[in-house]
């Protein structure tokens, strides 16, 4: 069952990422960093800040406890989530809609939290999950119909999820036509996401480009998707372009970096940029959801076999084996070390150390 219903959850947690609609409690939360936008260019430093200098104790239950308080704990809770804490991060959100429930911003804030607990769990609980998430959608939009995050989540969920935890295409028809008129770019960006389910992937990439003409701010993660397809489709070059054009507008966001590495090295092209662009994931502390970095240190070793770089590519391939022995292709890849014709790198060598493993990252394979 939660194979099934995993893809329309992770697919409304996204949705999450893609526009805000925030509703502040007090004058000073306006000024809050919002954690949607925060999260999908993949740095929650300004909200670390805020949250640093912000003063009061998140357990009291004065009298005005609410308009204090709930900032606090929805900040509190993007940062356990980004630090792999599932169960406080809901416990968190948990606290602050019990404080204001019915904050459409909260509501969808739970649902995307929810989602994330859907991987560990059994057939019942994972049906039981997708019916929350469900609820916690409807009531978001019970008391905000125009809440775009809330609306574009749920239109997700009813394309996705199977009838029996409640999906209705019928119903997300009906959304899709209400997306339209409040966002279109939103409306045009899940027309792409059908197009690629169904494997018409030239129309995809040409629906998600006029998504990003229609869009009133950068997508970073548009941008990786539409790489992922033109990648998928051939059009490497292009697919590298997109890729970076994420990373300008998000220098954090591990999904490009690791795309653009994958594609350098799976189609020899950009063998520095493919490098940087590894390195630097490998370099910074991986948040959930992330690729594995045995992943990044095989596609590393791949570059640099392409290159010529023999000495790079065999430590590479070696760091991928440390952290999952049993891995048969960086293996493969080295044993083929010795047919490669040595010759002069593309880049200088350079020790890379990958960051320390966060709480998300145990140094294990999952």
């Amino acid at each position: 069952m939660n194979r099934c219903i995993r893809p329309a959850l992770l697919v409304c947690g996204a949705a999450l990422c893609l526009s805000t609609g925030s509703v502040a409690d007090t004058p000073t939360e306006a000024a809050i960093p919002d954690p949607v936008r925060a999260w999908e260019v993949r740095d929650l430093a300004p909200l670390e800040d805020w949250l640093a200098a912000a003063t009061g104790d998140v357990g009291a239950h004065d009298d005005n406890a609410s308009g204090k308080h709930v900032p606090l704990l929805r900040a509190q809770a993007w940062l356990a989530r980004r630090e792999g804490e599932a169960e406080r991060a809901l416990t968190l959100i948990d606290r602050a809609i019990e404080m204001a429930p019915d904050r459409p911003d909260l509501r969808v804030d739970r649902a995307a939290f929810r989602s994330d607990r859907i991987e560990d769990s059994g057939p019942f609980t994972s049906l039981r999950i997708a019916r929350d998430v469900r609820r916690d959608l409807e009531h978001a939009l019970a008391v905000a119909p125009e809440h775009a995050d809330a609306l574009a989540a749920l239109t997700a969920f009813h394309l996705r999820a199977p009838g029996i935890a409640g999906g209705d295409r019928d119903e997300a028809a009906a959304l899709l036509a209400r997306l339209g008129e409040l966002a279109p770019s939103r409306r045009t960006f899940r027309e792409a996401i059908e197009l690629a389910e169904a494997e018409r992937l030239t129309d995809a990439v040409d629906r998600i480009a006029l998504a990003l003409s229609q869009a009133d701010r950068a997508r970073p993660n548009w941008r990786v998707r539409l790489g992922d397809w033109l990648h998928r489709v051939g059009r490497n070059d292009e697919a590298l372009e997109a890729y970076r054009q994420a990373l300008m507008e998000a220098p954090q966001h591990a999904g490009a970096m690791y795309a653009l590495g994958r594609t350098s090295a799976e189609s020899g092209l950009a063998a520095e940029a493919g490098i940087d662009a590894l390195e630097r994931f490998l370099a910074q502390p991986r948040w959930p959801l992330d690729p594995e970095p045995k992943l990044a240190w095989w596609q590393l070793g791949r570059i640099h076999a392409g290159a010529g770089c023999v000495e790079q590519a065999e430590a590479a391939f070696r760091r991928a084996m440390a952290l999952d022995p049993g891995w048969r292709d960086p293996r493969r890849s080295l044993e083929r070390l010795d047919r490669v014709e040595t010759r002069k790198c593309v880049v200088e060598a350079r020790q890379v150390q990958a960051s320390a493993p966060s709480p998300a990252d145990p140094g294990t394979v999952e």
